[in-house]
């Protein structure tokens, strides 16, 4: 998925949870289209997230674990992710945003195999069973 398909992406993703977000998703949409056409969304993903959340729900929290050009191992993602589950405690709204885990360890022009899908979904199921350990009652996990 291209950088700004991402960026339009998760923007509606989190306007998705907030009750007042339809004018300033608008808004935000807008503004991310003219940003995309000019070449001026070159800001990581991380620090996107964060800023738009911060439209939609400032009393939220937003985690992003990103893997892309990286080699997903469950013992250093077991790691992260427990980092990440402990800045989401106590927030009203918490949000794991997991970038590029389907292709994870995978070379630019590698393709998707049947055994990376099920790789991918089980990578999934890992992330979701490890932050289901902590005690989040309104936590979302976005995969992107």
């Amino acid at each position: 998925m291209e950088k700004d398909a991402k960026f339009r992406f998760l923007n509606a993703m989190l306007a998705a949870g907030s009750p007042f977000a339809n004018d300033i998703c608008a808004d935000a949409s807008a503004g991310m289209f003219e940003a995309v056409i000019n070449g001026e969304a070159n800001m990581p993903l991380e620090k996107f997230a964060k800023k738009i959340l911060r439209l939609y729900d400032p009393d939220a929290r937003v985690e992003v674990l990103d893997f892309e050009n990286s080699h997903f191992d469950r013992l250093f993602a077991f790691a992260s992710i427990s980092e990440s589950a402990k800045r989401l405690a106590g927030y009203s709204r918490g949000i794991l945003v997991v970038l590029s885990l389907e292709r994870a360890g995978m070379s630019l022009g590698d393709r998707m195999t049947p055994g990376r899908k099920s790789a991918y979904s089980e990578n999934m199921e890992f992330i979701e069973s490890c932050l289901g350990r902590y005690n989040l009652p309104n936590v979302e996990i976005i995969f992107i």
